[in-house]
C-alpha cells in the first residue's frame, strides 16, 4: 500500500486565498502625531534609541497593530482630549509641549501609557520616554498572559 500526500486547496470558495495579517508592533519605528512639528523636532534631536517618523495622513496609521507605540504631541489641553481615540487604539505616549506636568494625570486617565513633559531637560525627557516604553512592554506581557 502506498501513502500519498494530499495537498490542501489553496483557494476558498471564491477562488482567492485570504490570509489574516496581524501587524506586529515595532518599538524601533515609532510614529509621532504632531500638527505643529515642534515636538517631533525635539524628540528627533535626542538619541532615544528609536526611529521616529511623522505620518502625513491618518491612513498611514491603519497598517499599525494595536500594540504599536504612538507618540502624540499636545500643545494644549484640548489636544489631549482629542487624542482619546488614539489612546484607545494604540499604546500612546503624550508629549506635552509647554503644558507642564499638571495634565499628566488627565492623559493617563484617558488611556495614555505615558506622559512626557517636553519642558524638561534632555536627560529627564530621555528617562521619561524610556519609562513609558518600558510600561508598554509590561502591559503587552500582562495582556498576553491574560
Amino acid at each position: 500500500m502506498r501513502f500519498l500526500r494530499k495537498h490542501a486547496p489553496t483557494s476558498g470558495p471564491t477562488g482567492a486565498a485570504e490570509s489574516a495579517v496581524v501587524p506586529i508592533a515595532d518599538d524601533g519605528d515609532i510614529p509621532v502625531i504632531d500638527v505643529e512639528g515642534q515636538g517631533f523636532d525635539l524628540l528627533r534631536s535626542m538619541d532615544l534609541g528609536h526611529s521616529l517618523w511623522r505620518p502625513t495622513v491618518v491612513n498611514e496609521l491603519d497598517r499599525l497593530g494595536t500594540d504599536q507605540i504612538v507618540v502624540v504631541a499636545a500643545y494644549n489641553a484640548a489636544d489631549i482630549e482629542s487624542s482619546m481615540p488614539l489612546m484607545r487604539r494604540f499604546m500612546t505616549i503624550v508629549l506635552a509641549m509647554g503644558l507642564g506636568p499638571q495634565y499628566g494625570s488627565r492623559a493617563l486617565t484617558l488611556g495614555a501609557v505615558g506622559y512626557v513633559d517636553g519642558s524638561r531637560n534632555a536627560g529627564e525627557i530621555h528617562g521619561l520616554f524610556g519609562d513609558a516604553v518600558a510600561r508598554v512592554r509590561i502591559r503587552r506581557l500582562r495582556e498576553a498572559a491574560a
